[in-house]
């Protein structure tokens, strides 16, 4: 039992904590990190945080979970979009 409860703790820490760095990582300044590597690493953060946010929307029937699975995948969908528009143009 005690697994299945870090288990539960780790597939929600990814949502909730994924999309936010990822968009936290299209901030960074192009000094600390290289731009490849920064929109690499937001990127895939990304796309973690929207699949198991939908997963979350999809599957789990508590409001708890539909609603941090809907932050995660906003502030993901808002970090790709920045990944692909608005980085190349700094």
């Amino acid at each position: 039992m005690e697994s299945l409860a870090l288990f539960a703790s780790l597939i929600i820490s990814l949502t909730a904590l994924g999309g936010p760095i990822s968009l936290a990582l299209t901030y960074l300044p192009q000094r600390l990190l290289p731009l490849a590597v920064i929109k690499i690493l937001a990127f895939l953060i990304a796309m973690i945080a929207i699949f198991i946010g939908v997963f979350l929307v999809i599957n789990v029937n508590s409001i708890g979970a539909r609603v941090i699975g809907v932050f995660g995948i906003t502030t993901a969908v808002i970090a790709i979009y920045r990944v692909i528009k608005v980085i190349p143009k700094i």
